[in-house]
């Protein structure tokens, strides 16, 4: 006699349950960016890294995340942790700061639709911080969706580390535990439909790289702190090459003067756990506004023609001439 099998609809009703989520949504950097990438920006609703080599263009690209960011009505949450910040860069690239006079001391600060805190000495505060923000945004004392804007893991230790008693595989389980089982969890939360909220976090990382493991392979970037940032990460983007840096220095020059004028940098999406797509051949110029398109050398010398003559006053100022000043490029730093 053959058994009668359960209805499935009950078991599936007793032990499912339904995942309903916000439609996708990126940040947007620029339609140069996206024609380098093949996706607008980071994920919102996600933990996003840039990882690349120094002067790449990953500042570039946190500066525009949080551009975009205020115009979507998110706000903007700074974690400066390596002090090389600038609010005149930010302001250069669109976004919206004003200089202001503290009426006690009389010194001058900067103020807009943000929130900034470059006080850090060890991780422990950063991720301390990050909660504290989150929990004030479930109490209703904080009404926004919030961009967390870290810049950047492994420019600190762990509290551990601090202290002369612990080193990187210490800075490794801090991540792994703060990020990886507990705010990661909170940021990723938010795109259930139920949440008031969209929460996103985008981290500037820095890099190690592994040396070939036998003459046959390549050595690869890794990220500081260990794996926990890379493994809980929807989106990875790679500025520059792999081994070293890649990029390709571009000065104005005039009259034997010559100033930094943009370089020339390699993006790529290292990876991608939201739709698995993206190019991993990209070509940028990083300026000091933003992001050119250079696929080619003619897209590239039409893009920086265009740029040349949109920005005539600025560089007039830099560079004494509006426009009229030639481009030299150095050799290209690293292979």
């Amino acid at each position: 006699m053959a058994i009668k099998k359960n209805d499935f609809s009950s078991v599936k009703k007793k032990f499912s349950t339904s995942a309903k989520y916000k439609p996708q949504r990126f940040f947007d950097l620029g339609p140069d960016f996206l024609d380098a990438v093949g996706l607008p920006g980071p994920a919102i609703g996600h933990l996003n890294m840039f990882l690349g080599h120094s002067d790449t263009g990953k500042t570039t690209a946190l500066v525009k995340c949080a551009v975009d960011a205020q115009k979507k009505g998110i706000l903007p949450v700074f974690i400066i942790t390596e002090q090389k910040w600038s609010f005149e860069h930010a302001k250069l690239m669109g976004f919206e700061c004003e200089e202001v006079v503290d009426k006690e001391t009389g010194e001058l600060d900067w103020d807009g639709f943000y929130i900034f805190n470059n006080n850090f000495s060890y991780i422990e505060q950063i991720t301390d911080y990050i909660n504290e923000l989150l929990d004030a945004q479930e109490k209703g004392e904080l009404d926004y969706s919030l961009l967390f804007l870290w810049d950047s893991v492994g420019s600190v230790p762990c509290k551990m580390t601090f202290e002369g008693k612990g080193g990187k595989m210490h800075n490794a389980g801090v991540l792994a535990d703060k990020i990886g089982m507990g705010i990661n969890q909170r940021i990723s939360g938010t795109r259930k439909s139920e949440s008031k909220y969209e929460n996103t976090l985008v981290i500037i990382n820095q890099p190690w790289v592994q040396m070939a493991e036998n003459p046959f392979s390549q050595p690869k970037i890794k990220s500081k702190g260990g794996e926990a940032i890379w493994l809980n990460s929807s989106l990875v983007f790679l500025f520059g090459n792999q081994k070293e840096a890649g990029t390709t220095k571009i000065t104005a020059t005039k009259d034997k003067r010559s100033v930094k004028f943009a370089i020339r940098s390699k993006v790529s999406v290292l990876k991608n756990h939201i739709s698995g797509l993206g190019y991993d051949d990209g070509k940028i110029i990083v300026t000091p506004h933003g992001f050119l398109a250079g696929k080619d050398s003619t897209e590239e010398k039409n893009n920086i023609e265009k740029y040349k003559k949109e920005y005539a006053d600025y560089w007039k100022d830099i560079i004494g001439t509006d426009g009229d000043f030639d481009l030299k490029e150095e050799k290209e730093e690293d292979n």
